[in-house]
């Protein structure tokens, strides 16, 4: 379990001249994280313009999602669609200075939550609950708003370099009770005997060592298992969460749903069926939050050919 006293100080990064390209990143996105919301908005309007012309290969994996997952689309509709994602794509990332490296406060009076009742009804069992985040556009900010109203721990995945790993687990314990490194089960499953409440996702791929293939808008797609298996030892409610802009980006919906009934049930690919069937019936109707260029089906099952192309 990390905490703020885990955390390397920035004069081991000063230090060292090969972080100091990044240092001055993380100043820019300082100054970036202290902009008027109305400035990071008109921001992100240009760097999602930006994203769509440079970043070729993620724009083509984005098109290659679409294409896959709302066929009955129409070519201008899926074009559409895409131009809208890149820039929300593009706040996300604005959003993410400005929860690494600010407290957030402009934004709490523009956030409403709904659904609260169902974590407390979880948390009411005394088991722990595990939240089931998603990698919505939102996720990020969503996440550490949360961090003001309730007590939680999120897993997340470590960075190789230091100096990401140090601004994103610093930022992020300004807004959350701890943070837990994906591989540490025990800590996490110590937490949720404890009747914590932990943040969890697991909508990417990371092949088929950690996960089984289950349907997700049709395809195949490899799902982590660990959310049956955390909560088959403890006991814990698995009570899925979303999260969308409103008030034209200046403002956040978070909504906690009814905890998953009978879970875990019957198999892990049961379940992992079940978490993309809700996954896939919400992006029905917010089908441009979600982080679209991420290769979701870049794993396939034996004898099925790849769906990207190969990096050059």
């Amino acid at each position: 379990m990390m905490t703020s006293s885990s955390v390397l100080p920035l004069s081991y990064f000063f230090k060292r001249p090969k972080y100091w390209l990044g240092l001055l990143f993380f100043g820019l996105a300082w100054l970036v994280a202290k902009l008027p919301i109305t400035a990071q908005l008109k921001l992100a309007d240009i760097l999602g313009w930006l994203l769509l012309k440079l970043a070729k290969r993620r724009k083509n994996i984005a098109k290659t999602n679409l294409n896959l997952c709302f066929p009955d689309l129409t070519d201008e509709e899926r074009e559409s669609l895409l131009r809208k994602n890149f820039q929300q794509t593009a706040l996300a990332i604005i959003e993410t200075a400005a929860c690494w490296l600010s407290d957030l406060q402009s934004r709490h009076k523009n956030t409403h939550i709904i659904g609260q009742e169902y974590l407390e009804q979880a948390q009411a069992e005394g088991n722990g609950v595990i939240v089931l985040f998603f990698h919505l556009t939102t996720m990020e900010i969503a996440g550490c708003l949360l961090g003001h109203h309730f007590d939680f721990n999120a897993m997340y995945k470590p960075n190789k370099n230091k100096l990401i790993e140090r601004m994103m687990c610093n930022g992020r314990l300004r807004h959350l009770r701890a943070l837990l490194t994906q591989n540490d089960a025990r800590s996490t499953i110590k937490a949720l005997k404890k009747n914590q409440t932990v943040w969890y996702s697991t909508d990417q791929n990371y092949g088929t060592k950690k996960g089984v293939f289950a349907p997700f808008f049709g395809i195949q797609a490899s799902t982590i298992t660990a959310t049956t298996k955390f909560a088959k030892i403890s006991g814990a409610k698995v009570v899925p969460f979303t999260s969308k802009r409103i008030d034209d980006g200046k403002g956040f919906e978070l909504a906690f749903h009814p905890a998953l009934e009978n879970f875990p049930g019957d198999s892990p690919e049961d379940d992992a069926k079940r978490i993309n069937l809700f996954l896939e019936n919400y992006l029905k109707d917010n089908p441009v939050d979600y982080m679209w260029l991420h290769q979701r089906f870049r794993t396939r099952p034996p004898g099925e050919p790849r769906i990207y192309p190969k990096r050059k």
